[in-house]
């Protein structure tokens, strides 16, 4: 029986778990791979579908370290970023878009994500101790709280507990996402209960939200639903956040798995739709900033001011700098930085010795539809 006080070492396997599609789970699947696909395509019609990569990863890093109650501000981020100084919440967001990464460049080079993967993940959102819970001597148990109104904390689950145990739950986890010939179910409805059961095992004594969101994303690029991890959920979790974690609780109590499965679609679902808004105003700033009359009317070369303006859309806050890295002189670059703060799209601050300039358009567009309509 659960007892959110105990350690809950009778989690079950997800291999053995039922969740029932005639519910109207496969339809919502189905309408979730459509809505991923749509902004795949999408994302091909990008003159380089690479200028997301790093802006919409910063997000997600901001917004799944919000979660976990971790607040930054885009400012301290990108300023972290040029400068290498970051305040001590941007730093925290920094590593998590660290972990993004690395492994991403693992399930590339490997084609999957393994135990191992797994733990080199959460290494860098991790402040305690590294590696899969131990139950060594000194180590208390992991417990997961909520705060009363009155300040008080309140346990509300108790995650398994023992090293072997909990290896062994993930190694099925896995072998549940990867074997489609043993477990024939919808692969989106897979990746919406391993985050469930993720969640659930806790493997780690910190970090484990924000590896989950992680794992999240990779499963969609393996299983070739995303060409580049570009769609993420935290935003969808921050506005529905008491609805989450009384989905995780549920799902335990009831061993009934599809409310949180349908929530986790949802999120997906919504988020593609999200993420496709996204592309398409990036499109329509893209189209106006590097059009070929547009930018003949400006001082300069044709080719080097275009590739500024994607650099700029790549970067979000630059430096001269950066676009001398275009082989470009550092006069010119700065002739060319300054006329686009003419122009509207940035705007210019001096830090230090140094001038930064900032897409605020682009960083406006983050900002003013940072939150999923739901």
């Amino acid at each position: 029986m659960f007892d959110p006080l105990v350690p809950y070492n009778e989690l079950p396997h997800i291999t053995t778990l039922y969740v029932d599609t005639t519910s109207g789970l496969a339809r919502l699947a189905e309408d979730t791979r459509v809505a991923i696909e749509i902004l795949r395509y999408a994302v091909k019609t990008l003159p380089d579908p690479n200028i997301l990569l790093d802006t919409l990863a910063l997000q997600e890093a901001k917004a799944s370290s919000n979660v976990e109650n971790i607040v930054t501000t885009n400012d301290d981020l990108y300023r972290g970023v040029v400068f290498e100084d970051y305040t001590a919440e941007a730093k925290e967001v920094s590593c998590y878009k660290d972990a993004l990464f690395e492994g991403y460049g693992r399930m590339q080079a490997k084609g999957l994500i393994s135990m191992s993967d797994i733990d080199y993940i959460n290494r860098p959102v991790n402040k305690k101790q590294k590696g899969i819970r131990t139950n060594l001597p000194g180590f208390d148990l992991t417990r997961i709280a909520n705060q009363k109104p009155n300040g008080e904390q309140e346990v509300i689950y108790t995650p398994p507990h023992g090293k072997d145990l909990l290896q062994e739950l993930l190694i099925d986890m896995l072998d549940y996402i990867y074997d489609d010939d043993s477990y024939t179910i919808h692969p989106l409805i897979k990746i919406a209960l391993a985050h469930y059961q993720f969640e659930s095992i806790h493997p780690f004594r910190d970090g484990n939200g924000r590896t989950g969101r992680i794992l999240n994303v990779l499963f969609l690029c393996q299983k070739g639903y995303l060409d580049a991890p570009i769609l993420y959920a935290s935003s969808y979790i921050i506005k529905n956040k008491n609805e989450y974690y009384t989905l995780l609780r549920t799902a335990k109590e009831t061993e009934q798995y599809e409310e949180i499965v349908s929530y986790m679609l949802h999120s997906f679902k919504d988020t593609a739709e999200h993420t496709l808004r996204i592309v398409e105003s990036i499109k329509t700033l893209l189209a106006q900033y590097t059009d070929k009359d547009y930018l003949l009317t400006l001082k300069g070369q044709y080719e080097p001011l275009y590739n500024t303006v994607n650099l700029i859309f790549k970067k979000v806050y630059v430096r001269i700098s950066d676009v001398v890295e275009l082989g470009i002189h550092r006069q010119t670059a700065a002739v060319y930085l300054d006329q686009l703060v003419d122009e509207g799209l940035l705007s210019k601050e001096k830090i230090g010795r140094e001038n930064i300039y900032k897409n605020i358009n682009l960083l406006a567009l983050f900002e003013n539809d940072s939150e999923v309509t739901v």
